[in-house]
């Protein structure tokens, strides 16, 4: 159950990508990441109640933390759509997986097995199958998207560490305001104001990913992270430009060809080969 419930928020992500394009149209990256993440808050308020969720001093600071690495993932990936495709910013962020491997290697200590490396390529060559991303240079959208991969991987790393003895509510709710506070600041200091948006669309995006794409989907992974690895939470991530692709045939009109069946097919048979290995969940 926590693998289809981690597959339905990366479905949500990838449908991420399409409206945070539609909301740049009209305001900043960091106006845009402001609303988001404050709308989130607002949703994930009152579930504190309604859960009777325990507020305790340590898990506002493992909060804090985790919300600095999703804050660095959300604010690049945002700086790096405004000059890369929808496609080509997931297929970067996709890089994830990898930078997961190194840091799998520095906290326990140990080369990764054949096997996680196989399926790691596996999803690495998915992912471009699917996206068609090739002939990428060293632009500013590629930088940041690749930091964002970096912080996917931190961020996803320090959850594995934390989720088990934390209160997901609080964990979740705490990340969201860390990221509206981090916005906030950087709206200030870099455009001098926080630019409030006019158009409906660009509402009906900012409210589409702040209740599905942000409250719903990261409350989902701190769960799924009880339950799962890392590695796996990697992998699964990994669907997240397939989605993408899939958001981007239905609804801007673009055309499905054999590689992305291809590369999806990778995708998930790299997701197969991790939980057939994986037996125990372990970070």
């Amino acid at each position: 159950m926590p693998t289809l419930f981690l597959i339905l928020a990366t479905l949500f992500w990838g449908a991420s990508f399409m409206l945070i394009k539609i909301a740049l149209r009209e305001i900043p990256p960091f106006a845009f990441i402001f609303f988001r993440f404050l709308s989130a808050s607002a949703c994930l308020l009152p579930s504190l109640g309604y859960l009777q969720e325990k507020v305790n001093g340590q898990d506002l600071i493992r909060g804090a933390g985790i919300g600095l690495f999703l804050g660095g993932l959300i604010i690049f990936q945002t700086l790096g759509l405004q000059t890369v495709t929808a496609s080509v910013s997931a297929f970067l962020t996709g890089f994830s997986v990898v930078f997961m491997l190194v840091i799998r290697f520095f906290v326990q200590r140990r080369l990764p097995s054949f096997l996680d490396i196989i399926a790691t390529l596996a999803c690495v060559w998915g992912l471009g199958l699917v996206t068609h991303s090739h002939g990428l240079t060293w632009e500013p959208g590629v930088r940041y998207s690749l930091l964002a991969a970096l912080f996917m991987a931190l961020h996803t790393q320090a959850l594995a560490v934390y989720a088990n003895s934390s209160s997901l509510s609080v964990l979740t709710l705490v990340q969201m305001l860390v990221i509206t506070l981090l916005a906030g600041l950087a709206a200030l200091a870099s455009e001098g104001k926080l630019q409030v948006p006019t158009q409906a669309s660009t509402w009906g995006a900012i409210l589409g990913c702040a209740v599905l794409c942000t409250a719903l989907t990261f409350w989902i992974q701190a769960y799924a992270q009880q339950h799962l690895s890392a590695l796996k939470v990697s992998m699964i991530l990994t669907l997240e430009p397939v989605f993408a692709t899939l958001f981007a045939w239905l609804f801007l009109g673009e055309t499905l060809q054999l590689s992305f069946y291809l590369g999806a097919g990778l995708i998930l048979g790299a997701i197969g080969l991790i939980n057939w290995r994986l037996q125990e969940p372990s970070s």
